[in-house]
């Protein structure tokens, strides 16, 4: 949330021929000043990307439903996925690596949130990864913009 202030002052305007006068008080007058906060949003989307722009569109694979798609299955060699539906409703994902070199990773999906798994190399997944530096996950809200 980002803050605006506005200095309000009374303006007298004097009009004498055809010279105007601005910001000059009346003799013996005064000026009262007032300042009042509004409050303006940060629009949210300004730093955001949406994720069918991103550069990771086109290496993802949903991994947030309940039935994976046989290329998220694929993208996933290295990991074992586990979901788990926790009080507040939101569901946490787990990927428990399963090969040295992966960190086991884990995300938290808010209602209406997906969780895309990013594998740069698909076709380095034949039962080994060669490549495990190309395999993370990406939060994207229901809007399509990344979260996380």
């Amino acid at each position: 949330m980002k803050k605006i202030f506005l200095i309000l002052a009374p303006v007298l305007l004097i009009t004498a021929g055809c010279q105007t006068i601005f910001n000059k008080p009346a003799p013996n007058s005064t000026i009262n000043s007032t300042s009042t906060t509004i409050n303006v949003p940060a629009n949210p989307n300004l730093s955001r990307q949406k994720f069918i722009d991103s550069k990771y569109f086109q290496n993802s694979y949903l991994i947030s439903d309940d039935i994976l798609s046989t290329q998220a299955k694929k993208a996933l060699t290295g990991f074992q996925i586990s979901k788990e539906t926790m009080p507040d409703g939101s569901v946490k994902i787990s990927l428990k690596a399963t090969e040295s070199g992966y960190q086991d990773q884990q995300y938290i999906l808010k209602a209406g949130q997906m969780l895309y798994f990013i594998d740069k190399n698909l076709g380095d997944d034949s039962g080994s990864e060669k490549n495990q530096g190309d395999d993370f996950g990406i939060v994207v809200d229901s809007s399509g913009y990344i979260v996380q």
